[in-house]
């Protein structure tokens, strides 16, 4: 569990104060639920997070919701990742990227499709932004936070969406491993490890995708997750740990399944930490109110428009159960101070014409005791 610039966990003791969070999860395409989520939020201007955690499609989603670009991530889900020079699986067979991550992140900078990294950078000001990726040397999760460069986000995004196998060794992010991630101390490097300068870096799903436990030790103590899989969605760690013994007998255990078997464990462990959570975390979870229809790839429209405005419905729905108690306890607390406002001016109002009555007696007062 590390950052760019720090290879300690951070503990929860050592945060100042309670943090809310917000966790995006990957999943391809399927981000178009995510999407319609935040996009309902923009709508209301709805965010009051500490801190956020995307992995893979979810770091794409957070990225556009703090930039404040409402329909963005849907247009570029419908479009571009359905594009066939987004996804081809001919290539794989002439040693290509079967997804073009670099054709699809060159097209954010097109003056239509740019990412409005200003805006995001002013938008998360002091608070904290984790992308999420895998280091492919070490296998372990590395949370990376932009430092307002539009260039290094973006490389931050397609790291955290790198598949192995559709996109080969990864992404190599030198020259910005020497510079301090934001809202990372900077500490002592460790001499005696490999040199990060040469690491890959890898879909954040592999390791961290419900990064929960991770938020929680950084200081969240309540923490909202937007899901992509079903509410009773389990890991199925049997079936591809099986799947793994049975081809790795042939003489050939390719790595892809290595990482398979990773996710799976990873995953497993943080729906354990959602079910049985510290007494002092309350986790809650965002799920569509039916199976989404949309795929990891190769959705089509009509499936990602379905899934966008499932999303639309469960972000107001969320709103509606959430944000309008706070809403409600401010208008309570509004309203008490109107009354208090109101009982004091009465009061001022009473003790004017007590003085005024006074003041008005005050010079045949003095004439008599003047004669």
């Amino acid at each position: 569990m590390k950052s760019l610039a720090s290879s300690r966990t951070i503990n929860s003791n050592q945060t100042a104060k309670p943090k809310l969070a917000l966790i995006a999860e990957g999943g391809g395409q399927r981000g178009i639920f995510t999407a319609g989520v935040l996009d309902a939020w923009l709508q209301e201007n709805y965010d009051p997070f500490d801190m956020f955690f995307g992995t893979s499609a979810g770091s794409q989603n957070l990225t556009s919701y703090l930039a404040k670009q409402k329909g963005y991530a849907k247009r570029l889900i419908r479009g571009l990742s359905r594009h066939k020079r987004f996804f081809h699986l001919g290539r794989g067979l002439v040693g290509k990227h079967i997804v073009d991550l670099d054709w699809y992140f060159d097209k954010t900078t097109e003056a239509n499709r740019a990412i409005d990294f200003q805006t995001a950078r002013r938008t998360l000001g002091q608070r904290e932004l984790y992308i999420t990726a895998t280091n492919a040397r070490d296998r372990r999760p590395y949370f990376l936070s932009p430092t307002g460069e539009s260039q290094q986000w973006r490389e931050l995004l397609k790291a955290s969406s790198a598949l192995p196998f559709l996109y080969k060794q990864g992404v190599k992010l030198t020259p910005w491993l020497d510079t301090t991630a934001a809202n990372e101390p900077a500490v002592e490097t460790d001499h005696s490890a490999p040199s990060s300068k040469t690491d890959f870096y890898l879909d954040g799903g592999l390791a961290a995708p419900l990064p929960v436990n991770e938020a929680y030790k950084r200081g969240a103590r309540k923490i909202v997750v937007i899901r992509t899989a079903d509410a009773h969605f389990q890991a199925q760690s049997a079936w591809v740990h099986k799947l793994r013994s049975l081809v790795c007998t042939s003489g050939f255990c390719p790595k892809t399944l290595d990482y398979l078997v990773q996710h799976e464990t990873a995953y497993q462990q943080e729906l354990a930490f959602i079910a049985n959570p510290p007494a002092d975390v309350e986790i809650l979870q965002i799920f569509a109110t039916e199976k989404l229809q949309s795929k990891l790839l190769g959705s089509t429209d009509n499936d990602l428009k379905h899934d966008h405005k499932l999303g639309i419905a469960a972000g107001k729905v969320f709103l509606q159960q959430h944000a309008e108690k706070s809403f409600e306890a401010r208008k309570y607390a509004r309203r008490k101070h109107d009354e208090m406002n109101a009982h004091r001016d009465t009061s001022e109002v009473i003790s004017e014409n007590i003085v005024g009555q006074l003041t008005s007696q005050q010079p045949d007062t003095g004439q008599r005791l003047s004669a």
